[in-house]
């Protein structure tokens, strides 16, 4: 009768852990990171409505010029947001404050941040914007529910009746 060497099933073990190991890292290598595709970037479209938002011109500066936006000043504003059938789902919460003025408020830029609140959660945005350009571009720094960790860019374009927005996630 052969005797077992106690230390062979522990030698025999590590040698099939070590197998396994290879294997895998040998299964792994061999993908190609360009076989993977990215996930597909999220799109929505929204109008911003003028009917039924809210804005406030709060002047930090003494000025006799109505029409000025000068350095401090703030602008605030709520927008219901519709979605392509002209339903409002939500309502963007908007904070701006005027980095440089301008006697005209038409020449001034402003940086902003706001919240839209949507149906399943938020998003959070920011954006540099001047109040004579039509169109505003800015980021999408992140979100709650359904939008939580969320990334990507908008797009706002001014028109008749509202902006136009288009909100690009990351995939």
């Amino acid at each position: 009768m052969r005797t077992l060497n106690p230390a062979r099933p522990a030698r025999i073990a590590l040698l099939v852990v070590v197998a396994l190991a290879a294997a895998a890292i040998a299964v792994i290598g061999s993908r190609s990171p360009a076989s993977a595709q990215a996930p597909a970037a999220t799109v929505l479209t929204f109008t911003e409505l003028d009917k039924g938002s809210t804005f406030a011109h709060i002047r930090n500066t003494k000025t006799k010029n109505r029409r000025s936006n000068l350095l401090g000043d703030q602008i605030v504003f709520t927008n219901p947001m519709a979605d392509t059938g002209g339903k409002v789902v939500g309502k963007l919460h908007a904070e701006c404050v005027t980095t440089n003025g301008s006697p005209n408020f038409m020449n001034s830029t402003i940086t902003c941040s706001g919240v839209v609140k949507l149906p399943g959660g938020t998003l959070t945005l920011q954006a540099l914007a001047s109040p004579g350009v039509a169109t505003t571009t800015g980021a999408i720094t992140g979100g709650t529910g359904i939008y939580a960790n969320a990334n990507g860019v908008f797009v706002s374009v001014e028109g008749r009746g509202g902006s136009k927005d288009t909100i690009t996630l990351a995939g």
